[in-house]
């Protein structure tokens, strides 16, 4: 801990350490920098699909340069069940253009 040796190399008293951990971990600014320490991470679990078309995701990939068609977006779909990817050029990220495509895919 930087704070801890430079304080050591001008001052002594008793319990340094834990008043420099003390003071070092009610620093607010530090505090809102560091972030938190402790993260949570959500578990893996299986997924069984018994049908196609019963679990699908979906994910848009871009900007990219825009084509001759006017597309600039890819909005990728997959099934679950037979994990066939699609890729589906787009021009863009409006909800009503990707309802479109999903319903037309």
């Amino acid at each position: 801990m930087k704070t801890l040796s430079k304080t050591r190399e001008r001052f002594y008293w008793d319990r340094l350490r834990a008043d420099v951990e003390k003071w070092c971990g009610e620093c607010h600014a530090c505090g809102a920098r560091k972030g938190h320490k402790t993260r949570t991470e959500g578990r893996l679990q299986r997924y069984n699909v018994g049908a196609p078309f019963e679990r699908m995701t979906l994910d848009i990939l871009g900007p990219f340069p825009v084509t001759t068609k006017g597309n600039r977006y890819v909005l990728v779909l997959m099934n679950y069940f037979t994990k066939l990817p699609e890729a589906i050029p787009i021009p863009d990220q409006e909800s009503s253009i990707v309802t479109e495509k999903l319903v037309r895919s």
